[in-house]
């Protein structure tokens, strides 16, 4: 058994990786064309249409064939106020009506390709070949759509008009645009369309407008509102100054024809996409994607897709401005969706950023970081003002919060180090010191500061949160593990946080790192067993609800497991294997963002196998559309959006991240490579995938056995290797040169690094 104090580090990280098998540079395989296919149009917004999207602005499309729909959102669009939780809204729909011709073609096909974020409608009517193309183009700031006849001119005729999703706006078409724009409870906003033909007429009429024998039509539309997180009133421009941004934003981008439109797209997309490769030699099959999650979910193509389209999907909801996304990232067509697709703070918003690090997305992180450190730190900001309620310092949040910071539905106060969790994480993944010191360490002192006033002492002075939940389940008890678990990770971070900080020689005042310190060690850390060999979800159960053959779709006793790192195989078997009870008791179904969990928690107890029954239980094909907490009733639909049910975008997130702790494991303070890999996998190739301590990895495997590995160091960190079933042979750069490599322990190795050099190890295995 590895003990506890061989995890901590002081200044520079100490990393440890487990590799097993002999190790040489890493061969270049191409990378597995990644794309949804449909052989007809989209028949339902929720599940079939395809989502495309920038961070802020997306939209659907469906992919008629006489009659088109662009469904598009941007992130801000809410009702609601600082005092009044309203909704996130759907912006509006771009209707394209196709003149003379029927909705009967041939050789049609509608796809979403991951590679480039763009999506393509492509068939053939009356000897004619139609193509469109659709994207969100971050650099231009715009949904970008673009219809053409390859090899015809002249054969394009149709109208395009905006409709808002909301009555009494105001709709303007002048000779080649059409505005919408309205008012909300708090924020102004407006859409604009530009038609750029090529070649035939365009003419406008009140509502619409008519494109006549055009070679090539490019659509161009922008839309925002005047919210702004970093204003006290939420809000900072007027009306004609939204209109006058986005006038401009559209004039900039007009000034580029489709071609420099697409490569800008490309140019900006390709190289993030594209840091992470996952190859498990499986070929583009040659069936449609519904089809292949109907009925051939072995299918390891679908492993490699579902994992990839979280990455696209969080490109696609989460860059730009200060904000996350919500519960169904940026996409919605509904005006009262369910939970108001809020953010929400028991599980969701945080397993949306899961996979934000270690799936080399760190950009992506920003907008939920950023958001957290704007509304916690907001003097008289509602987090602040809640925990000033209950005469205590700090701040804390409730179960349901809207984009003005208004936050209600039961306190869900152990949410603040939940939070707190992904600053944290940001820390470890980049070693930023400008960061730590200056976004999250402030926010995690004010945290703990919250948890020293409210805890109290229980027999033998041991610290409890009083009178908390298990989401979503009673009663409400004293020391919940739930709690427990999210304050002793809130102390353990902070306390890595203060060491890191000191050794930096930033100054910390010594009253709050004295309380720290003395706090901890009396924390209960909420992890205990219970009497059929569970971890404890209550202390005390007085509904007697922790019973084994509870599937409660929620884990809250296993937050120790994962997102947390207390309980681990190599820290303690006899809690691992109460981990272990626990999961068996809950069950291999739930909703779809449960059964995502559950592949991460069965990775962390290094059961490849049990995680890969649940990455395929998290595939089943759903149809419902409604709200369903039955067990049986979430997976994915046929466009591999979640289904809670109805859909939830954080268990696309949440099995992205579940397959990354398959491959690579780091929250430990080593790195494990291949921890959780299933018989399935018998062969694959793996890039990109980072580490704590900013290291990024590239291997392959044959047969389950490491084959080759590269490491990329991003901070000249000392590498320290803990290494039990391999013997280190050595370890080179890339020109070639030896690497001194220590020993200081048997199976522990350490060597220093450069700031971007990639190493190359080279081990045998230990007979």
């Amino acid at each position: 058994m590895i003990q506890n104090k061989l995890f901590s580090f002081r200044g520079f990280p100490i990393l440890f990786i487990w590799i097993v098998f002999t190790l040489s540079s890493c061969t270049k395989t191409q990378p597995v064309t990644l794309k949804l296919w449909y052989t007809h149009p989209a028949t339902n917004w929720m599940t079939s249409a395809l989502p495309i999207g920038n961070g802020e602005l997306g939209a659907m499309f469906f992919g008629g064939v006489a009659h088109e729909q662009i469904q598009f959102n941007e992130k801000t669009l809410w009702t609601g106020s600082t005092t009044e939780r309203g909704a996130y809204q759907s912006f509006g729909d771009l209707y394209i009506d196709f003149k003379n011709q029927d909705s009967i073609a041939t050789e049609y096909r509608r796809e979403l390709s991951l590679d480039d974020a763009i999506g393509t409608v492509s068939y053939q009517q009356n000897g004619v070949q139609y193509l469109r193309e659709y994207f969100v183009s971050y650099p231009d700031k715009a949904i970008v759509m673009r219809l053409s006849t390859p090899g015809n001119k002249g054969k394009l005729n149709f109208t395009v008009s905006l409709s808002d999703a909301r009555p009494g706006t105001h709709l303007e078409v002048d000779k080649s645009s059409i505005f919408l724009h309205g008012n909300l409870d708090l924020l102004s906003y407006e859409a604009q369309l530009k038609v750029l033909n090529e070649g035939g007429t365009l003419i406008s009429d009140s509502d619409k407008l008519s494109i006549e024998e055009a070679d090539a039509v490019t659509l161009l539309l922008v839309a925002a509102t005047n919210f702004d997180l970093s204003s006290a009133t939420y809000v900072t421009e007027t009306a004609e100054q939204l209109h006058n941004r986005l006038t401009n934003s559209l004039q900039q981008a007009t000034t580029k024809n489709y071609e420099e439109l697409k490569a800008a797209h490309l140019n900006d997309y390709r190289p993030l996409f594209n840091r992470v490769q996952l190859n498990l030699n499986a070929e583009l099959p040659t069936i449609p994607t519904d089809e292949l999650v109907r009925s051939h979910k072995e299918s390891l193509y679908l492993d490699m897709l579902y994992f990839q389209y979280g990455r696209y999907l969080m490109l696609s909801s989460s860059r730009g401005m200060n904000l996350p996304n919500n519960l169904q990232g940026i996409w919605n067509n509904n005006n009262t969706p369910p939970w108001q697709c809020d953010i929400h703070s028991n599980i969701n918003i945080q397993m949306n950023y899961w996979p934000a690090e270690n799936c080399n997305l760190t950009e992506c992180h920003q907008p939920f970081l950023q958001y957290i450190a704007t509304e916690a730190q907001r003097p008289d900001g509602s987090w602040q003002q809640l925990a000033r309620s209950e005469g205590l310092r700090g701040w804390t949040i409730k179960t349901q919060s809207n984009i003005f910071g208004y936050t209600d539905w039961n306190i869900n106060r152990p949410a603040n180090a939940w939070y707190c969790m992904h600053l944290w994480q940001h820390y470890a993944y980049t070693l930023d010191m400008d960061y730590l010191s200056t976004i999250a360490f402030p926010v995690m002192r004010s945290a703990c500061e919250y948890w020293f006033d409210r805890l109290i002492p229980v027999a033998d002075g041991i610290l409890v949160a009083p009178n908390e939940w298990s989401p979503e389940q009673g009663p409400w008890e004293d020391g919940v593990a739930y709690a427990q678990q999210l304050i002793w990770q809130l102390f353990s971070e902070t306390t890595e946080a203060v060491q890191a900080l000191q050794e930096a020689k930033i100054p910390i005042d010594e009253d709050f790192v004295i309380e720290l310190t003395s706090k901890f060690n009396q924390l209960d850390n909420g992890v205990t067993i219970g009497p059929w060999g569970q971890i404890r979800e209550w202390k005390e159960d007085k509904q007697q609800l922790d019973t084994l053959g509870n599937q409660h779709r929620h884990l809250s006793q296993l937050i120790a497991l994962y997102p947390g790192n207390q309980i681990s195989n190599l820290r303690n078997m006899e809690y691992a294997d109460a981990a272990k009870k626990t999961l068996e008791s809950r069950g291999d179904l739930g909703t779809g963002w449960s059964r995502a969990w559950k592949i991460a928690c069965w990775a962390r107890l290094l059961d490849g196998d049990h995680a890969y029954r649940l990455l395929k239980s998290a595939l089943s094909l759903s149809t419902m559309t409604v709200i369903s907490m039955d067990n049986d009733k979430g997976g994915v639909y046929e466009n591999l959006l979640d289904s809670h049910p109805p859909f939830q975008i954080d268990g696309n997130f949440g099995a992205t991240a579940g397959i990354a702790e398959m491959l690579l494991q780091s929250h430990q303070e080593f790195i494990q490579l291949l921890p959780a890999l299933p018989t399935a996998w018998k062969s694959g190739y793996v890039k990109g995938l980072r580490a704590e301590g900013n290291f990024t990895f590239t291997f392959e495997w044959e047969e389950a056995r490491l084959t080759a590995c590269s490491i990329q160091s991003g901070a000249g960190s000392i590498c320290r290797i803990y290494s039990p079933n391999s013997r280190i042979e050595a370890v080179k750069s890339m020109d070639g040169s030896t690497v001194k490599v220590t020993t200081d322990d048997e199976n522990m190795y350490s060597f220093p690094t450069e700031k971007g050099e990639t190493y190359i190890l080279s081990l045998q295995k230990n007979i």
